[in-house]
């Protein structure tokens, strides 16, 4: 399902800070409102959390609507649901065919990286297919190496780097598409190292803003 302006978003993020800091910023970018664009932390390093944590929050407000308990300025429903998530642990330990699964039965589509979300962050500075991204200690160094700064999901830190390099956010979204290319002709297996699928999530955020705000 394709998005439209006015369109309402739920973004349920593995992370607790890189990754809300990142969609607050953009969603303000974007100039969509909190309540239309809803991003809440997942509070939990498995990504099958975060996806059944996204499930529930529907549910939830649908039990509040049909309950007519539903507050003022919020939604009655969503019309895009997003889990964002590291395939790192999840392949791993095995259960990457499960989280993709479990996402698939519970309606929520899967805006994940390969290995971490930093690996989206650094196609904001250019295109790359780079072999040596294994883990995110290593994504995180190829950031701080690209930005000039340091880097890191302490708060303070990301505060001051996110904003740094967010602006390059449509030059990011070409990149991924260019990598998602590269990993298809090489017939290479899913989820591709490195990879992301951020930008479907963040083009999706661009259909939904003010025309004059789109940047895609």
């Amino acid at each position: 399902m394709s998005a439209g302006a006015g369109d309402t978003f739920l973004i349920v993020t593995e992370g607790t800070v890189t990754e809300p800091i990142y969609f607050k910023l953009l969603r303000s970018d974007l100039q969509l409102k909190a309540v239309t664009v809803r991003i809440e932390p997942g509070c939990a390093s498995d990504p099958r959390h975060v996806v059944r944590s996204a499930a529930n929050e529907v549910a939830a407000l649908a039990k509040r609507a049909r309950k007519k308990q539903l507050a003022n300025d919020e939604v009655s429903k969503y019309d895009h649901v997003w889990a964002v998530v590291d395939t790192d642990v999840a392949v791993r330990n095995g259960y990457w065919n499960e989280l993709v699964q479990l996402a698939a039965s519970k309606k929520v589509k899967l805006a994940h990286s390969t290995p971490c979300i930093e690996f989206w962050f650094l196609l904001h500075f250019g295109y790359t297919t780079r072999s040596d991204l294994v883990d995110g200690t290593t994504s995180k160094k190829a950031v701080e190496d690209a930005l000039g700064q340091p880097y890191s999901t302490n708060e303070d830190t990301a505060l001051k780097a996110i904003p740094l390099f967010l602006p390059k956010w449509p030059q990011a979204v070409r990149h991924a598409e260019r990598v998602r290319e590269y990993h298809q002709c090489a017939r290479t297996a899913i989820p591709a190292n490195p990879s992301t699928e951020i930008d479907r999530l963040v083009k999706a955020l661009n259909d939904a803003a003010p025309k004059h705000k789109r940047q895609l």
